[in-house]
């Protein structure tokens, strides 16, 4: 099982972020069936993030939560610090992120322009081997 109901998740997160710590898989959470936010781990948002920032340059800023979220809860041995949006949660233990909560929209967002950042990157072994390549090839329109 992969994904849980908001309404009880909301309760405890202890469960779900233990899942993700030791799988390494996400869990997503649902309301009435569908999804609405996705608890990953801090390490797969790292790699979405830095492919994101290749392809746009910078990150937009999160839209401001129009009241301020509470401060530091503890769920068991994890800290769930909520951003400044209301969105986004991040879950510590022993001052090291494991997970990360974000809406279901946002990160199907992020993932899109990772995809884009990766689809534009060659390491520089394969670009140099890609220009090579190119330049053996005959002029357009000579045989």
């Amino acid at each position: 099982m992969n994904s849980g109901e908001l309404p009880y998740a909301a309760v405890d997160f202890e469960l779900l972020v233990d899942r993700v710590a030791e799988t390494g898989e996400r869990v997503t959470l649902t309301e009435d069936g569908r999804p609405v936010g996705v608890l990953l781990p801090a390490g797969e948002l790292a790699e979405l993030e830095y492919w994101a920032r290749r392809y746009l340059g910078v990150l937009p800023p999160p839209v401001r939560a129009t009241e301020r979220p509470p401060g530091p809860a503890q769920h068991g041995p994890y800290t769930q610090y909520v951003h400044g949006n209301g969105e986004r949660m991040t879950f510590t233990r022993g001052r090291v992120v494991v997970a990360e909560l974000y809406a279901a929209w946002s990160l199907e967002w992020l993932e899109k322009q990772a995809v884009q950042g990766r689809q534009g990157y060659m390491d520089p072994k394969q670009l140099a081997a890609f220009e090579e390549f190119l330049a053996r090839q005959p002029p357009v329109g000579e045989p």
